[in-house]
C-alpha cells in the first residue's frame, strides 16, 4: 500500500506531542514548552524521526494564518483605532530603537551594512503567536500590559515586509531601486486598503446570506474560504499570509457573527498552532547549541536585557506605570516567529555564515523557551522590583497638586471602566462618599470632567492606597480587567486594612476561589451574573412572583455562587422549580381597546373553559368587583384579576393578548 509521507509525519508528531504535553501538564508548565521540546525530539537535529520539515512547515503556516485571523476577530477595528497610540507610536519606537541599538555596534565592528541591519531586524521582532497564546491562557489579553503588547506586536508584523525589501536593496542582490521599493510599499498599502474596503462592504452581506441557509457546514467552509482566501490574496501582492488573515479577521470582527466564527475555527486553530510550535522546535540544532552553550547563553542574555530595556523605556514614554512597563518588557523579550523569515532571507542572500545563522536560530529558540516562565512570573517580578525601588509608589505631580480630601467610610473604586463609571454615578446620586483610583491618566481625566473625585495611581502599592485613605475606607471595589493586578490588589488592601470590605469583579470563574482565599469578601463573576439575569427574566415571563425569583437569586449567590460552581450540590440547596411553576398564583391584566376581551361578557369570553384560569375580580372605574357574574361586561380600561397555575395563566394571557 502506498504511504502518504505527510500523514506518517503527522502521526509521529502527534504520537510524541501527546505524552510530552501530558507530562508538562502534570508539571504545571505551559504546553508551548512541551510543543517546542517535541519538535527537538522528532526533528532532523534530534531523534531524526522526521527528517524533512517542509510538509510540517506548510501546516505550521496554516496555524499562523488561523491565529492571526482569530486575533483580527478579537481585536476589531474600533479597538485597533483606540489603541493606535500603542501600535503606531509604541511599536514604531520599539522597532526603531531595538534595531538601531543592534545595528550601530555591529556596523562599528565592521559588519557589512545589510548584515548588521538584518540582524537588528531579526532581534527586534517578538513572537505574536506565543504571547497571544500565553496572554489568552492567563487571562491577560484585556489587561493594560496585554493591550500595549498587542499594539507593539501588530506594528512589528506590519514592518516585516519593509524590512525584507530594505535588506534586499542594501544587499545589492537584485535590481531593486528606491523607486521599486517605494512602488512595492505603495502597492502593498493599496492592496491592503482595497481588500479591506471590499471585505468591509461585501463580506457582511455575503455572510448574512450564508447564515440564512441555516447550514453549519456551509458556514464553517465559508469562514475558512474567507480566511485562507484573503491570506492568499495578500500574499499575491507580496505581503505575508499572516497579514492577510489578520485583515480578514479585522473586517469580520465588526459583524454580528464574529463570536460564532471564533467558536468554529477554535479547534482547528489550536491544532495547527500546536504544529507551528513543534515546527519551530524541529529547526533547533541541539548539537550546535551544546557545542556553543556559553556563547549562545551570553548572546541570549544580551538580547533579553536589550529588549526588556527598550520595551520598558517605550512603555514608560506612553504613560504607563513602572509595573506595567516591566511586564511588557518581560513579555516581549523573545525573538519572534517572523524572524525565521528574515533568517531564511539572510541565508538565501548569503549574508550569514553557518555559525551566525545557527547562533541566531539557537538564541531565538532559547528566548522562546524562556518566555512562558517570564510571562507567568512577570507580575511577581515587577511587583518585587517596584516595591524595592519604590519608584511606582511615588505620586505624580497631578496627585500632589490635588486637594487632599478627608474621606471617611468611603468607597474606593479601582478602575474607571463601564462598571466603575456606573458605580460612581450611583454613589454620587445617593450621597455615599467615594474615590476613583486608576492607572490610566485618560480615565482619571474623564472622571474629573464628570465631577468625580479621582486619584491617579496603582492600587497594587501601599503609598497609593494610603493616599486614598484606605485605613478609614469602608469598601474597596476592584473593577479592573487585569486578573493579576486584581489578585495583588486584594492581598495588599487586606494587609493594610483587614477590616475593609473587598468586592471584586472577575471575568474568570476559575479565579473565584483564589480571590476568596486572598481575602475578598464578595467576588462577582460576570458569567454567573449574566446567567442569573437570564433565568430571572425567564421566570418573570412565566409569571413567577417576584419574591420567589429574589429567593432563588439569593440562594444562587450565597456562599460565593457555590451552587453554580459545584452543580452536584445544587439539588440539595435549590428549591424545586417545578413545584413553584405548578403553584396557583394571581395575575393582573389591563384590557385595551384592541384586546379580544373588550366589549365582551365573561360568558362569551369563556376564559375558564378554554384556559382553566378564572377571573376572580375586575377593577372597573377604580372599584373592585369580586366574583363577577358570567354576564358582566368587560370594557377597555378594566383590570382583570386572574387566578390559575402558571400554565393556565400563560394560556389565558395568549387569549387576552394574542399580539404579545
Amino acid at each position: 500500500m502506498e504511504q502518504i509521507p505527510l500523514l506518517f509525519d503527522l502521526i509521529i508528531l502527534l504520537a510524541i506531542s501527546v505524552p510530552v504535553s501530558i507530562f508538562f501538564h502534570y508539571l504545571k508548565l505551559p504546553p508551548i514548552i512541551g510543543f517546542l521540546i517535541t519538535g527537538v525530539i522528532i526533528g532532523p537535529y534530534g531523534g531524526k524521526l522526521i527528517k524533512e520539515i517542509q510538509s510540517v512547515e506548510m501546516l505550521a503556516q496554516i496555524g499562523i494564518v488561523l491565529l492571526m485571523f482569530a486575533i483580527g476577530l478579537e481585536f476589531s477595528i474600533a479597538k485597533m483605532m483606540k489603541a493606535k497610540k500603542f501600535w503606531l507610536l509604541g511599536g514604531g519606537l520599539q522597532v526603531l530603537l531595538t534595531s538601531g541599538l543592534v545595528f550601530i555596534p555591529l556596523f562599528l565592528l565592521d559588519y557589512p551594512l545589510p548584515n548588521a541591519l538584518l540582524i537588528g531586524f531579526i532581534v527586534t521582532l517578538s513572537s505574536t503567536a506565543i504571547i497571544l497564546k500565553l496572554y489568552t491562557d492567563y487571562g491577560m489579553s484585556d489587561s493594560p500590559q496585554g493591550n500595549l503588547s498587542i499594539g507593539i506586536l501588530l506594528f512589528q508584523d506590519l514592518a516585516v515586509i519593509p524590512m525584507i525589501l530594505s535588506v534586499h536593496l542594501l544587499a545589492g542582490k537584485s535590481s531593486t531601486s528606491p523607486y521599486i521599493i517605494f512602488k512595492t510599499l505603495f502597492t502593498a498599502l493599496l492592496s491592503v486598503s482595497i481588500i479591506f474596503l471590499l471585505s468591509y462592504f461585501i463580506v457582511p452581506h455575503f455572510l448574512r446570506q450564508v447564515v440564512k441557509l441555516n447550514n453549519r457546514e456551509v458556514f464553517t467552509l465559508t469562514i475558512f474560504l474567507l480566511c485562507l482566501g484573503t491570506a492568499w490574496l495578500t500574499s499575491s501582492f507580496g505581503l505575508s499570509l499572516a497579514l492577510g488573515a489578520f485583515v480578514a479577521g479585522l473586517v469580520i470582527s465588526e459583524s454580528e457573527y464574529s463570536h460564532q466564527i471564533i467558536t468554529e475555527i477554535l479547534p482547528f486553530k489550536n491544532v495547527f498552532n500546536s504544529i507551528f510550535f513543534i515546527s519551530i522546535g524541529m529547526l533547533f540544532n541541539i548539537n550546535f547549541f551544546l557545542r556553543n552553550f556559553l556563547s549562545i547563553i551570553g548572546l541570549s542574555s544580551i538580547i533579553i536585557i536589550l529588549k526588556v530595556s527598550v520595551l520598558f523605556f517605550v512603555t514608560l514614554l506612553l504613560g504607563s506605570q513602572l509595573r506595567i512597563a516591566l511586564m511588557v518588557g518581560f513579555g516581549l523579550f523573545q525573538i519572534g516567529e517572523f524572524s525565521f523569515i528574515l533568517l531564511n532571507e539572510g541565508k538565501v542572500l548569503n549574508l550569514f555564515s553557518f555559525e551566525t545563522y545557527q547562533s541566531l536560530l539557537s538564541a531565538t529558540f532559547f528566548t522562546m523557551l524562556l518566555t512562558p516562565f517570564f510571562v507567568k512570573k512577570a507580575p511577581a517580578i515587577s511587583l518585587f522590583i517596584t516595591s524595592r525601588l519604590r519608584i511606582s509608589e511615588k505620586l505624580t505631580p497631578e496627585e500632589e497638586d490635588m486637594k487632599v480630601r478627608t474621606f471617611k467610610k468611603h468607597v474606593i473604586i479601582v478602575g474607571y471602566g463601564l462598571n466603575g463609571e456606573n458605580l460612581a454615578r450611583v454613589l454620587k446620586e445617593t450621597g455615599i462618599p467615594y474615590l476613583i483610583l486608576d492607572i490610566n491618566a485618560n480615565n482619571i481625566e474623564a472622571a474629573k470632567k464628570e465631577g468625580h473625585p479621582a486619584l491617579f495611581g496603582d492600587a497594587n502599592h501601599y503609598e497609593v492606597l494610603k493616599k486614598a485613605n484606605i485605613f478609614d475606607a469602608h469598601t474597596i471595589v476592584l473593577a479592573i480587567s487585569d486578573p493579576i493586578a486584581t489578585r495583588i490588589a486584594v492581598k495588599v488592601a487586606k494587609e493594610i486594612n483587614p477590616n475593609i470590605k473587598v468586592i471584586v469583579r472577575t471575568r474568570y470563574i476559575s479565579q473565584v476561589d483564589e480571590l476568596y482565599n486572598l481575602g475578598a469578601d464578595e467576588v462577582i463573576p460576570e458569567e454567573f451574573e449574566t446567567s442569573i439575569e437570564i433565568f430571572s427574566r425567564v421566570l418573570r415571563e412565566h409569571y413567577v412572583p417576584t419574591n420567589i425569583i429574589l429567593n432563588q437569586v439569593s440562594i444562587i449567590r450565597s456562599k460565593g455562587y457555590e451552587m453554580l460552581r459545584k452543580p452536584a450540590e445544587a439539588s440539595e440547596r435549590l428549591t424545586d422549580i417545578s413545584k413553584i411553576l405548578a403553584a396557583t398564583i394571581t395575575h393582573s391584566f389591563l384590557v385595551t381597546e384592541n384586546s379580544p376581551a373588550n366589549d365582551k361578557t365573561l360568558r362569551k369570553l369563556d376564559l375558564r373553559k378554554i384556559s382553566g384560569a378564572s377571573v376572580i375580580a375586575i377593577i372597573q372605574n377604580g372599584k373592585a368587583i369580586t366574583n363577577p357574574s358570567a354576564d358582566f361586561k368587560i370594557v377597555s380600561g378594566d383590570i382583570l384579576v386572574i387566578l390559575g397555575s402558571h400554565a393556565q395563566l400563560d394560556s389565558a394571557l395568549k387569549i387576552l393578548n394574542p399580539q404579545n
